[in-house]
């Protein structure tokens, strides 16, 4: 029996109706990456369930035979095919782009992996035009197996409440395991191997590191990074190391799902910030400083959201955050197809409108914008603090998400 919070069937995740009635029904291969231990294998077994399909792990040695001699008998009488983790085979592209030239038509295949696909792209045979790509992100307060979409001018009216507790995806994080179990100690513990794993065996798949200690230093060094523009020079000097590799370290990790990088928005913003980016954490339940924590966690509602109305053909998201030499900063801002589309501020009260935000709302004129507050005295009355500017409860505004 599946496991149930409130009424919500976690085996039933939001890219699962996706990946079906988009990948499958067309034909494609669908690409599922993300986190490590974040669901991909749940979703990918739920999925076959309702098919005459079969699964396949890299670290089966019965299953690396087949797949080295003789591929093509993996998918014999198959309608749907799962690879996980084949991006391990060094010759993984070619093998696959040769199964669905030939047997396309007939078979479904599904490969999931906890690495990026373009991380991949730099040798070899292209898959191009032949796969859609998903990204699973960790639980966040708006999970259901529905795909919501973007936000329109009755967005909170269709909104439900949250079958999760704020608190419990803060402290816990959004995995599954820490999350669903429940226990902070039991978090803790499975945080330390989980960082431990990724660095000695995720990392050491992808790409040849003498010295692993280096990088477990820098996995800690991010933590105390998150939420603040990134200093690669600054990184250097604390490992002793040039400035090539720490980037090259740090697109690793973000390769691998660790950390992503959210930079500045430029265009229309004079003096902007144009090279700093700002740091954040798919889990951010290990962060100690609270805010920060706050901060991550709203960063990771809102990527998981830009990526899946992206990934749903929904239009091309993307997410940057504001700041000008003049040190007038806003926290996100949502662009679609290139042009503003949500720009949202974050506050503890909503005593007053930030400067900031309003400045840079009159610049963009994006499609929607909010101050986010977790202590909200009466949202009734936010028009009268500003006309084009929405100030919402934290809770509310993030149960409307995915």
């Amino acid at each position: 029996m599946c496991k149930m919070v409130k009424g919500v069937n976690m085996k039933k995740r939001y890219l699962s109706s996706l990946i079906v009635g988009d990948a499958i029904e067309s034909k494609k291969i669908a690409f599922l990456t993300g986190p490590r231990q974040v669901g991909k294998t749940t979703i990918c077994k739920d999925i076959i369930k309702d098919f005459n399909g079969a699964y396949y792990n890299w670290d089966d040695q019965e299953f690396r035979q087949v797949w080295t001699q003789s591929p093509k008998n993996l998918i014999h009488n198959k309608d749907i095919v799962v690879f996980d983790e084949i991006h391990k085979d060094r010759k993984w592209k070619n093998k696959l782009k040769g199964l669905y030239d030939s047997y396309g038509e007939g078979v479904n295949f599904l490969v999931s992996g906890s690495a990026r696909l373009d991380y991949y792209r730099k040798s070899g045979d292209s898959l191009q035009g032949r796969y859609f790509p998903y990204r699973l992100h960790p639980f966040t307060l708006g999970e259901c197996s529905k795909i919501k979409p973007p936000p329109d001018k009755d967005w909170f009216e269709h909104a439900t409440k949250s079958a999760f507790d704020l608190g419990d995806l803060m402290t816990l994080g959004g995995f599954p395991e820490p999350f669903l179990g429940g226990s902070g100690n039991k978090a803790t513990r499975w945080r330390n191997l989980y960082r431990e794993r990724m660095v000695r065996e995720d990392i050491r798949d992808l790409q040849n590191v003498r010295d692993i200690s280096v990088l477990e230093t820098l996995s800690l060094l991010l933590k105390t990074k998150v939420g603040s523009q990134l200093s690669y020079a600054s990184l250097r000097q604390d490992l002793s190391v040039s400035f090539e590799s720490v980037l090259r370290w740090v697109e690793l990790f973000e390769a691998m799902y660790y950390c992503y990088r959210i930079r500045p928005y430029s265009q229309k913003i004079k003096n902007s910030l144009v090279k700093e980016p700002k740091l954040f954490l798919y889990d951010w339940s290990n962060l100690e400083d609270g805010w920060a924590k706050f901060e991550n966690m709203i960063a990771g509602h809102l990527l998981k959201s830009v990526h899946l109305w992206t990934d749903g053909a929904l239009g091309d998201f993307n997410l940057f955050y504001l700041r000008d030499k003049q040190k007038r900063e806003v926290d996100f801002l949502v662009t679609n197809n290139n042009k503003p589309y949500l720009l949202l501020e974050v506050k503890s009260n909503q005593s007053a409108i930030s400067p900031s935000l309003i400045y840079f709302n009159e610049i963009l004129k994006p499609t929607f914008c909010f101050q986010l507050v977790q202590k909200e005295k009466n949202e009734r009355n936010s028009t009268l603090l500003h006309p084009n500017i929405r100030v919402v409860q934290v809770e509310k505004f993030l149960s409307a998400l995915n």
